[in-house]
């Protein structure tokens, strides 16, 4: 694939998902494709079944993939495990697209919203109606509650919001050279 993603970058990104000893478990999968479960358990020192657990989460997300044999003698099934850049693709473009759901449906909240705030960082602003009940006071200070101009907030929003579709847009450019194409959304 055209579009390559660097080792550590992948091991962040599942630490970041399933926390440090899902890093671990990749740190291994991404120097030794094809380990099972009980090969990554003995080398990273930890019960099988939070490899297992692990594994199958990463499994469920896109991540990796296994390869399922049978031990001959005992009939036991075995998973060779393996991640796939273009699964780790995937994952980021999905995950990204929800993010940018999520911006767009915040900016269009500041933009048709007037908000009231009582200044100090950290307390949360109010809608007029939510401030009206309030009587136009903080609950946690007790300071007035004061038109809220969220003028950059909206720009930042619109900035990252366009920032994220230029990326998506050559991700999918990406794609396409490559013919991994994305499959048209089902319509409701």
């Amino acid at each position: 694939m055209l579009l390559i993603i660097e080792k550590r970058t992948i091991i962040d990104l599942v630490t970041m998902i399933g926390g440090e000893m899902a890093g671990k478990v990749m740190k291994l999968l991404l120097r030794k494709p094809g380990i099972t479960d009980e090969e990554i358990a003995l080398k990273l020192k930890v019960d099988v079944r939070e490899v297992r657990r692990i594994l199958h989460r990463l499994n469920e997300l896109g991540i990796l993939h296994y390869e399922l044999t049978r031990d001959k003698e005992t009939e036991h099934r075995i998973f060779k495990w393996y991640v796939e850049e273009g699964q780790v693709t995937g994952f980021i473009m999905t995950h990204m697209k929800k993010i940018l759901d999520r911006l767009k449906r915040k900016l269009e909240s500041e933009k048709n919203n007037q908000f009231y705030w009582c200044g100090t960082p950290g307390h949360r602003k109010y809608l007029f109606d939510e401030a009206m009940d309030r009587l136009f006071r903080c609950p946690e200070c007790g300071n007035p509650l004061q038109p809220y101009q969220n003028e950059e907030v909206v720009k930042a929003l619109e900035w990252k919001i366009a920032e994220l579709e230029s990326f998506l847009e050559e991700l999918m450019k990406v794609g396409k050279v490559e013919g991994i194409e994305e499959k048209p959304a089902k319509s409701k």
